[in-house]
C-alpha cells in the first residue's frame, strides 16, 4: 500500500511539473502588431503582419532552433493581398536595388537613360540603359543601400526592412513544391509580378516573381529570390538596374 502511494504521489507531481512546463511556453509567446500603418509613396497605407515560424535555414537543412519573422502581407505598392497566383492588383511596384520610392517604381513610370551621380535622384523616372552594359543605376555602385545600421533608401515602414537572401532562403525552403504554387499556397501569398528591365520593359508578369533582397553580390548585381510557375524557385544575381518586387520583413 505504502509502494502505492509513493508512485502515486510521483505521478501526481510529474502531471504538475507537465502542466508548469506547458504554461511556460505559452507565456514566452510575444506580442506583436497585427497591422501597420506608414506613408508609402506619398500615401497612407495599411498592412496587416504575418508571423511565420521556419524550420529550414538557407541551404535546407533544419535549424537547431526554429527561427520567426513578421513579414508584410503583400509586396510594397500592391493593392491588396494576391487572391490568385497571377494577381495583377497583388503584385505591388517593381524597384530598381537601392532606390527608394520617389515615384521610379510604378509600372508605367517614365524612363530615363542617364545613370545617377546621387542615391536620390531628382526626378521619379525608371533609369533605363539598354545600350550600355553598366548594371546599376547609378554611376558608382553603393552596397550600403538597403542594408546597415542605417537601411539608407529603404521604403519599407519605420523598424521594417528588405530581407536578406538568408531570409529569403528560409522562405523559400518552407513551400512544397518550391515553385509559384507552393508560394502562394503559405500565408505570405506570394504572386507573380515580373520584373522590369534595363529597357525598362515589363516582363513576365503573368507567370514569374522577382523578388528583390538586401543582400549585394558582386560590385553592380544583388540577390533576388526567382519564383517560376513552372520551374523551380532560385536565388540568381541580376542587375540593381533592374525592377523587382520588394517584400518587407521583422525579426520577431
Amino acid at each position: 500500500m505504502r509502494t502505492f502511494l509513493i508512485i502515486l504521489a510521483f505521478t501526481f507531481l510529474g502531471i504538475i511539473s507537465c502542466k508548469k512546463k506547458e504554461k511556460d511556453n505559452t507565456a514566452e509567446e510575444k506580442d506583436y502588431p497585427k497591422e501597420v500603418t506608414f506613408i508609402y509613396d506619398g500615401e497612407t497605407v495599411t498592412y496587416n503582419v504575418i508571423k511565420k515560424v521556419y524550420y529550414k535555414d538557407f541551404n535546407g537543412n533544419a535549424l537547431n532552433t526554429p527561427i520567426t519573422k513578421l513579414w508584410l502581407d503583400r509586396n510594397l505598392g500592391a493593392e491588396r493581398v494576391a487572391i490568385i497566383e497571377n494577381d495583377s492588383l497583388a503584385a505591388g511596384d517593381l524597384f530598381q536595388w537601392g532606390r527608394m520610392a520617389d515615384g521610379h517604381q510604378k509600372r508605367n513610370s517614365d524612363t530615363i537613360e542617364q545613370l545617377s551621380n546621387t542615391i536620390t535622384p531628382n526626378h521619379s523616372k525608371f533609369i533605363a540603359m539598354p545600350f550600355d552594359p553598366t548594371n546599376d543605376w547609378l554611376i558608382i555602385s553603393n552596397n550600403s543601400l538597403w542594408n546597415g545600421s542605417q537601411n539608407t533608401n529603404c521604403s519599407c515602414p519605420t523598424g521594417w526592412r528588405v530581407p536578406t537572401i538568408e531570409e529569403l532562403g528560409m522562405e523559400m525552403n518552407s513551400w512544397n513544391p518550391k515553385n509559384l504554387s507552393g508560394a502562394f499556397a503559405t500565408s505570405l501569398k506570394w504572386t507573380s509580378g515580373g520584373d522590369r528591365d534595363n529597357w525598362g520593359t515589363v516582363r513576365y508578369s503573368d507567370w514569374m516573381a522577382f523578388i528583390w533582397s538586401s543582400t549585394p553580390g558582386n560590385i553592380s548585381g544583388a540577390k533576388t529570390l526567382v519564383i517560376p510557375g513552372y520551374d523551380t524557385a532560385e536565388v540568381i544575381l541580376s542587375s540593381r538596374i533592374y525592377g523587382a518586387s520588394v517584400r518587407c520583413v521583422k525579426d520577431y
